[in-house]
């Protein structure tokens, strides 16, 4: 099979420094140029690796292009060889060249998560494969051309009716169909922009907290030290949350050496936001049991997997009669809600402690500002 390669024509250089990109190959030892309509300088070109260098938003749909001009022509010579076709310069690029040529949108969709990957932290991929995954089982022969307007209300729906996805996580799905449909429009492979017509709709955050006299009947059950070690292990791991407001994400890669002055020393994985978290009594107290006497290395060991950890926390609640859907994230905004209440809606400092970038994303606690108004109000009640 001939081979495929990217070179730069350095004799086209412009006056800019840039010379254009080609795909080169040989058929029936008649050289072929495929244009890219990229134009790079010699230090942006890794002859190589036939890749542009740099990790930019436009590096890497440059990048991608390359990869899909590759692929596409191997495409077409793999066909052309299990089919027994004798290919010319001249049928080689009819082919190439053939009017409403698409792609497979899962296998263009997973590609790019690939090119994104190094920049995309774990959680992130495994949410966008997981949401391929599901176009994939329903529709895994679904071209680009395919996601029209229509498709897309059509798919939102059976998100809801066949996985009983809420409208957050329908959002969520939808949203990383359009990222990877957006990279296609960039790259060229479409036109039509089919979410100026569907518009991903908005949704209400979810948020799951425990009261107070809910998280005291958590500790009390953690203090009776009645239940199996598995799932004191969880309740243990999710009241050091509760007391300190981490994501289970930056939970997970806490070092001890971050523990200082009384004080959690770290920077969110999500955000790059540094926090100083001071320790509660009860913070510290387990704090003293996960580091057991050493002085460095990941606070905690053999955690389960968040999907697991998730299970059985609501296992544990439901002991003490509290059927709400918690989770991890649970834990992170029942210390949002009590703080909040206990400090007379200091939502400036919460902000800092839930290590957001801006105050407007710790509005989200609207539920407890509702409350408080009422309860300021209410103050007026018997005046008149």
């Amino acid at each position: 099979m001939a081979k495929v390669t990217i070179k730069r024509r350095n004799e086209s250089e412009r006056a800019d420094g840039r010379a254009a990109l080609y795909a080169v190959l040989n058929i029936q030892r008649v050289k072929i140029r495929i244009p890219l309509d990229i134009a790079v300088t010699s230090d942006e070109w890794d002859a190589d690796r036939e890749t542009i260098r740099g990790r930019t938003q436009d590096v890497k749909d440059k990048n991608l292009i390359i990869s899909n001009t590759k692929a596409k022509i191997s495409d077409i010579l793999v066909r052309a060889r299990l089919t027994g076709e004798v290919l010319t310069k001249d049928s080689f690029l009819a082919l190439y060249r053939r009017p409403g040529e698409t792609m497979n949108f899962i296998e263009y969709a997973r590609r790019h998560l690939d090119e994104l990957k190094t920049a995309m932290q774990p959680e992130t991929i495994r949410h966008h494969n997981a949401a391929i995954k599901k176009v994939e089982a329903y529709d895994p022969c679904l071209e680009l051309q395919d996601i029209t307007p229509e498709w897309l209300r059509i798919y939102a729906a059976h998100l809801r009716k066949f996985y009983n996805n809420n409208s957050g996580t329908i959002r969520k799905n939808m949203s990383v169909i359009r990222m990877h449909y957006y990279a296609a429009m960039r790259a060229g492979k479409i036109k039509v922009n089919p979410f100026e017509v569907y518009k991903i709709p908005t949704a209400d955050p979810l948020v799951v907290y425990l009261t107070e006299d809910e998280l005291n009947s958590l500790i009390m059950l953690f203090k009776s030290g009645t239940l199996p070690d598995n799932e004191q292990d969880v309740l243990r791991f999710f009241l050091f949350m509760a007391f300190t407001a981490m994501h289970i994400s930056d939970a997970r890669a806490l070092q001890i050496e971050q523990i200082t002055g009384g004080e959690i020393h770290y920077k969110r994985i999500k955000t790059g936001t540094r926090v100083d978290m001071p320790l509660s009594v009860p913070a510290a107290k387990l704090v003293e049991y996960y580091r057991d006497k050493r002085y460095r290395g990941n606070l905690f060991r053999d955690l389960p997997t968040d999907q697991a950890f998730n299970r059985v926390i609501k296992r544990v609640c439901e002991k003490v009669d509290i059927h709400k859907p918690v989770s991890a994230k649970a834990a992170r905004h029942t210390f949002a809600t009590l703080y909040y209440k206990k400090n007379s809606g200091d939502l400036g400092t919460l902000s800092k402690l839930l290590g957001h970038t801006s105050v407007n994303t710790t509005m989200v606690y609207a539920h407890i500002m509702k409350d408080s108004r009422i309860a300021g109000v209410s103050t007026f009640d018997d005046m008149l």
